[in-house]
């Protein structure tokens, strides 16, 4: 935990800095609700590990933020037929969706290829607004909830965009590219 994370990340406070992120987050959570099962996974996400990771769930909620990382859960939820409930932030603005193959588009139906390297500044380089980690989240824990309860519309297929500064929201829809390199036909 960073100094610089503070702003943003609810689940720290000043004593956790320095601590490992997995940790402090670990013993928040269990400290908001000791009765809830909590499982860590104290390795980076990777190409040998992800699928061995992720096939326990059933849903993944996707909060990384980095252009690899999403990549890698987009590809093995689409390999382990899950679903994908994505969130993104940058500056003043938020997305969110639920990608899910077989269901709807996949992440790569929207983005076929990552930004090469250095195109996109990280939240560090550009700077975010603190509340927006909370409200694309809490957009992302209701997509979940609703997935996991089969109840309401999820974000299926619509791509969700809050822009703070206009505090205003629009949709776009989404569709199944069949020439995705991932789901595609």
């Amino acid at each position: 935990v960073d100094v610089t994370n503070l702003q943003r990340q609810v689940l720290f406070g000043t004593s956790d800095v320095g601590r490992p992120k997995l940790l402090a987050a670990r013993d928040r959570l269990a400290e908001v609700n000791p009765h809830v099962a909590l499982e860590t996974h104290e390795v980076r996400l990777s190409s040998e590990n992800a699928l061995a990771i992720l096939k326990g769930y059933d849903v993944i909620v996707d909060g990384t933020d980095n252009f690899p990382t999403r990549y890698l859960v987009n590809d093995a939820c689409v390999l382990l037929g899950k679903p994908n409930v994505y969130g993104s932030i940058f500056r003043f603005e938020g997305q969110a969706s639920v990608f899910w193959a077989g269901h709807g588009p996949c992440y790569r139906c929207l983005y076929p290829e990552p930004p090469p390297p250095g195109l996109v500044p990280s939240c560090a380089e550009g700077g975010v607004l603190g509340i927006l980690p909370g409200i694309v989240g809490t957009i992302q824990a209701t997509e979940a909830i609703k997935l996991i309860l089969g109840s309401g519309t999820s974000l299926l297929g619509r791509l969700l965009l809050f822009d703070a500064l206009a505090m205003s929201f629009r949709e776009l829809k989404l569709r199944r590219d069949p020439s995705c390199p991932l789901c595609g036909d």
